[in-house]
């Protein structure tokens, strides 16, 4: 007969067992045109308590990867696929082209409602509406909450087209019985900043929710994307701290995103559901420079958002959870695509090291990298696919310790913070045109009173460049001829990349798209597209 000194650590470590197999809660947290620069880890000027928090007492990805622009970063997300082979790496797709995400593609929200989830969106989709089949809750979502469109004002929830029309975007949708997505436009909303309805919306969601299911959570917010706009009580709080009002403004941005997060993990703490969740933060590319800048800095690395620098692909980013280990940097090599294997074997297996394996996924750029999550393994993956676009003739590869750049790869300044010297600040971003055919860097240092000035000047005209960026992470060390041999083995497999890829699939602008033609709204206006 077993004692009851036997029986106890028996019964924990039934417990235990229990607990490896359960499925947790995943939020899934994008902050959109959020500067490497941006965080409170890389500048402490920046109010952010609660990311803070949750990143110091998590994991740091010091070496994690997007896609250079909005779209494509979320299709590459949504499949595991790189978007060269989506037909999504060309730009974005815009409010009234007639194409998205491919419909025979099975994305993140399908597998997650299959391994039992309830799945919710709230914030901004951008992977196109030009069909009702292209839109969330025709794709696996539960519900959506928030817009279609790659961007629109705070208030207003107006988005105004390339071509010229504009109108209203912000809606709520689920699914009728009869498999017809319910609209909901959400007209009321007009006057209220949307980080407020996002997180009321958050809040509704997690209370609300069946306990006896897991919650799969997508939160693609919209802060601190274009236009720049934040109430008062948050640019206020930078009284003193910074003087420079453009930047000041993009900071209280990310405040307001901060108690976005407050408010979310207040609420799955209050649920219940806190223990057993786990929270993944990252930015879909890098912040913004020149003259669509709202201030973002992803100094000290180079370039922005949509290039192929460090600054536009490396991602400020962290993951927590009371079921990981935190207090530490994880200093692998990771990407975009790897989300949809490691979250879907999380889904499917629970988060403690184990032999299980998590759904078939075939046909995927994406790796399933929990393992070097939770710090068993070194990363699984060594190389990946930066980007090939045919119509910019352009592409880049990172492979080991080295980034090749084939043909532009998009103005690559270093953009210091604004208060390091204002005037020069202005005119990096500014200066600097196409004809000039140059990408115009400058890094600046203060060592005491005197600045440090370093030009890099890079020709557009130049086909390659090499780059060591374990050695040389802020890219100013440009080493082709020095390594030929490396050069000719990445443009190899380089090719086999581009043979792998589809065509771009933008459209041209749709006049039958024009929100006059729907009581003023962006809504789904074709059939099939």
């Amino acid at each position: 007969m077993l004692s009851s000194t036997t029986i106890a650590p028996l019964l924990l470590l039934l417990l235990h067992l229990v607990s490896a197999l359960k499925q947790p809660n995943v939020v899934l947290l994008l902050a959109d045109d959020l500067g490497w620069g941006d965080v409170p880890w890389h500048d402490a000027r920046t109010i952010a308590p609660n990311l803070m928090d949750l990143a110091s007492t998590g994991t740091i990805f010091d070496r994690y990867y997007v896609q250079p622009i909005c779209t494509p970063t979320r299709g590459a997300l949504m499949t595991g696929k790189y978007p060269s082979r989506l037909g999504l790496q060309h730009l974005v797709i815009g409010p009234d082209t007639p194409y998205g995400l491919p419909l025979n593609e099975s994305i993140l929200p399908e597998y997650m409602r299959k391994l039992g989830y309830s799945v919710h969106g709230i914030g901004k989709w951008h992977l196109g509406h030009c069909s009702w089949d292209h839109t969330p809750t025709k794709r696996g979502f539960d519900s959506f909450y928030g817009y279609f469109n790659g961007a629109t004002d705070y208030y207003t929830k107006v988005l105004g087209a390339f071509t010229g029309p504009s109108g209203f975007d912000f809606r709520y949708n689920t699914l009728a019985n009869s498999g017809k997505v319910k609209d909901d436009v959400l007209w009321s909303t007009n006057t209220t900043y949307s980080s407020y309805l996002y997180t009321q919306q958050a809040k509704h969601v997690i209370s609300t929710h069946d306990k006896s299911k897991p919650l799969f959570l997508y939160l693609p917010m919209q802060n601190p994307h274009f236009p720049a706009e934040v109430p008062t009580q948050y640019y206020d709080m930078y009284e003193g701290i910074v003087k420079d009002k453009t930047r000041r403004t993009l900071l209280a941005m990310v405040t307001a995103l901060d108690d976005i997060v407050k408010s979310v993990v207040d609420t799955l703490k209050d649920s219940g559901l806190w223990e057993n969740t786990v929270f993944i933060f990252f930015a879909d590319n890098g912040g913004q420079l020149g003259i669509f800048s709202i201030g973002q800095i992803n100094y000290p690395l180079r370039g922005g958002k949509a290039t192929y620098w460090e600054g536009g692909i490396r991602s400020a980013s962290f993951i927590h959870s009371p079921l990981l280990q935190g207090g530490q940097v994880n200093g692998e090599l990771m990407h975009v695509t790897d989300w949809l294997p490691t979250i879907t074997h999380i889904g499917a297996c629970g988060v403690e090291p184990t032999n299980c394996t998590g759904p078939e996924l075939a046909n995927i750029d994406g790796v399933n990298q929990w393992n070097t999550i939770i710090g068993q393994s070194k990363s699984a993956r060594t190389e990946f696919l930066v980007n090939y676009d045919q119509e910019q003739n352009n592409a880049a590869l990172r492979m080991g310790k080295w980034k090749l750049l084939q043909g532009n790869p998009g103005r690559g300044p270093w953009v210091p913070p604004p208060e390091i010297n204002y005037r020069k600040y202005k005119e990096n971003v500014l200066s600097t045109t196409p004809e000039e055919k140059v990408m115009d860097g400058w890094e600046f240092e203060i060592r005491g009173e005197q600045e440090i000035k370093a030009p890099w000047r890079t020709k557009l005209t130049d086909k390659v460049q090499l780059y060591d960026v374990e050695s040389d992470p802020y890219e100013k060390h440009e080493v082709s001829k020095d390594n030929p041999e490396v050069v000719q083995q990445m443009l190899e497999r380089l090719q086999v990349y581009k043979d792998a890829a589809v065509p771009p699939g933008n459209k041209p602008s749709d006049p039958n798209a024009n929100p006059d033609n729907f009581g003023g709204v962006w809504t789904p206006w074709l059939e099939t597209c």
